[in-house]
């Protein structure tokens, strides 16, 4: 067994041992639509926010057509809190105009489709894949991406789609789900972009990155 591939597995094991718990896919797959809004609501944003937002929209409009009745001005009062809601207003209304005059009023259920909507991008096109159409994915994230190139596991200069390219090479598609989701943790609590802390790190033994000075 090649080096890499011992790694991967350790990487895999102890990445469950910490968050297989929280990871859990059970339970019906939520909406497609709701899925992809909640994707573009969370951009740039912090998770509570985009979730209360959300759930604000939701609560009054719930299909591509409910969002165009709202009208521009009270679609961008719903979701004030979410941060950027002038571009993302713009975008949630195009992506429904789109919806309704493409795609019979349907979520596409096919990379291709999904990266023709308005402000959908690599990442919110996979996850709508893997959560909403159980197609697992790997959607990188900058969490996804510090944590892959800090472990070796993608090149330092690899952009996203290269990244995800690493990563669903080197795990099975079985653990894609895992990958995603731990390294998002694992991104948010120890392996964070400024100051990482490298000394409380489960997986530390296994990265490239730790350097004395990390905390």
């Amino acid at each position: 067994m090649s080096g890499r591939r011992r790694k991967m597995r350790r990487i895999t094991r102890l990445l469950e041992d910490r968050y297989g718990g929280e990871l859990g896919h059970g339970g019906d797959r939520p909406s497609p639509f709701k899925t992809l809004i909640g994707c573009v609501l969370s951009q740039r944003t912090r998770d509570v926010n985009a979730e209360r937002a959300a759930e604000v929209l939701f609560a009054v409009a719930e299909r591509p057509e409910d969002v165009l009745r709202l009208g521009r001005e009270r679609l961008r009062r719903l979701i004030r809190c979410s941060g950027f809601y002038n571009q993302k207003a713009r975008y949630i209304i195009g992506i429904c105009e789109a919806l309704l005059g493409e795609f019979g009023g349907s979520v596409p259920d096919d990379r291709e489709g999904l990266l023709r909507l308005p402000g959908v991008g690599y990442k919110t096109a996979d996850v709508v894949l893997s959560h909403a159409f159980d197609r697992p994915a790997i959607a990188v994230d900058v969490h996804v991406a510090t944590v892959a190139k800090r472990l070796g596991l993608a090149e330092e200069d690899a952009g996203p789609e290269a990244v995800k390219e690493a990563l669903e090479a080197m795990f099975p598609s079985g653990k894609w789900r895992l990958v995603d989701g731990a390294f998002v943790k694992l991104g948010k609590e120890y392996c964070r972009t400024r100051a990482p802390r490298c000394a409380e790190c489960f997986l530390r033994s296994l990265c490239d990155y730790p350097r004395p000075q990390c905390k």
